[in-house]
């Protein structure tokens, strides 16, 4: 069920890491950007930016894989609220890479983390082909849409 957006959402950001320059500011607007194209209620949304050893710590923790990974996140709502609270751990060592692998900012990478780790908490699944191929086409439309803003 959508749940509708009513105000802004509290957005924390935080960094632990030295590989890029976190751009804090356009990512709290980024979170509000995509609650509200997606007509879901956000809370609250903590941002850590971490390396990739604290990353692999993560995900072998939580998800049991022993690699570092771009973005995990998780859902923290009250089970009584309509409104999405949320943490999303994403990887600056793994961004600065992938950027150059493919050709792009490194704050894009970033940002391009961030709305992929809200569409997971929002219901879009990536684990088989077709799925994972709504999943990217929505946030590449979310990314182009908040820099054409």
């Amino acid at each position: 069920m959508a749940r509708k957006p009513s105000k802004q959402p509290l957005v924390e950001v935080s960094s632990s890491q030295s590989a890029l320059r976190v751009p804090r500011k356009k990512l709290r607007e980024l979170v509000a950007f995509v609650g509200e194209a997606e007509a879901v209620a956000l809370e609250e949304v903590d941002i850590a930016v971490v390396d990739a050893e604290e990353i692999t710590c993560l995900n072998r923790r939580w998800l049991n894989h022993r690699r570092a990974t771009d973005v995990i996140s998780f859902d923290l709502s009250d089970p009584q609220s309509d409104a999405l609270t949320a943490q999303i751990i994403v990887c600056g060592d793994v961004a600065v890479e992938q950027a150059r692998r493919r050709g792009i900012g490194v704050q894009r990478e970033l940002m391009l983390y961030v709305v992929h780790g809200l569409l997971h908490l929002m219901g879009y699944d990536d684990t088989d082909a077709a799925s994972a191929e709504v999943m990217h086409a929505r946030q590449e439309e979310l990314l182009e849409r908040f820099h054409r803003r």
